[in-house]
């Protein structure tokens, strides 16, 4: 049996978990750990533009106060002009508002209001558009035991998804994994068939989305709340998300777009992303 736990084991631990908290942190970021300033405003859109485009959203953090506010704003506008709302007076009387730093006017100040008077005003139907898919990324793979590496599998999983598995580096020492750094790796991984050795590892990659038809109007009016919200870094972020999903599989566009427009204002070079479609 194995006796009580000593303060190192415990102090192990802790350093153990506290290790798998930041890989985890750092993966749902796209790769690098967010500034406090983004772990505060983490309920709010940010993360789902991180899904897109994570060096946008480092970019923007990093850009401050002014750049994030003057990116706000020509997110709402393209968000609207895409959904053939700038025409229309209630939208451009909040477009204007916003260009000159002003409350937002009547609808925008009652969301169930502004909701009505959507479904009120007759608009001419667009071209079909459909959701925004995230590029894929690599799951988040647990560290490998000395003298393995997390590879594609050579097949697919029995459902048809692509997995990753757990296999020896090339011409490297039959490595010495003990059954508690196995069972710890076994654990986190939280799939592992009884028979499995650690070779045979395996982690199912996500399954890809499939998104329909939007309607682009619907995303584009919450777009011009979010240039409105006080904090200009809960403002950029969201209004940009906002307007991504507004212009749907369409996107990269958009995206292109609010990239060179930061680096303007930041006076150097468009972030580059490596989530880039």
């Amino acid at each position: 049996m194995h006796g009580p736990v000593t303060d190192d084991e415990r102090a192990a631990d802790e350093r153990a978990a506290e290790e798998r908290r930041l890989r985890d942190e750092r993966w749902q970021w796209g790769g690098r750990l967010p500034s406090e300033r983004l772990r505060a405003v983490r309920g709010s859109n940010v993360l789902g533009l991180v899904a897109f485009d994570s060096d946008l959203v480092h970019a923007l953090d990093a850009a401050g106060a002014d750049v994030q506010r003057s990116v706000a704003l020509p997110a709402a506008c393209r968000a609207c002009e895409t959904a053939g709302l700038t025409t229309v007076p209630w939208v451009a009387r909040a477009l204007t508002a916003l260009a000159e730093g002003q409350p937002l006017p009547p609808p925008f100040d009652d969301t169930a209001r502004m909701w009505e008077t959507l479904r009120s005003t007759p608009l001419a139907p667009g071209p079909p558009v459909r959701g925004a898919t995230p590029p894929g990324r690599p799951p988040c793979f647990p560290p490998a035991p000395a003298g393995w590496a997390w590879v594609p599998a050579s097949e697919p999983g029995d459902d048809g998804a692509k997995h990753h598995e757990l296999g020896r580096l090339p011409e490297s020492r039959p490595p010495a994994v003990s059954d508690d750094k196995l069972s710890a790796v076994r654990a986190d991984v939280g799939h592992v068939p009884a028979f499995a050795a650690p070779a045979a590892l395996t982690r199912p990659a996500p399954a890809p989305q499939v998104r329909g038809l939007i309607s682009q109007p619907h995303f584009a009016l919450p777009a011009v709340l979010a240039a409105a919200e006080p904090s200009p870094l809960e403002a950029a972020p969201d209004a940009v998300s906002h307007a991504l999903e507004t212009y749907g599989e369409h996107y990269p566009e958009l995206l292109k777009e609010i990239r060179s427009f930061c680096a303007d204002r930041s006076g150097g070079e468009a972030a580059p992303s490596s989530r880039r479609p």
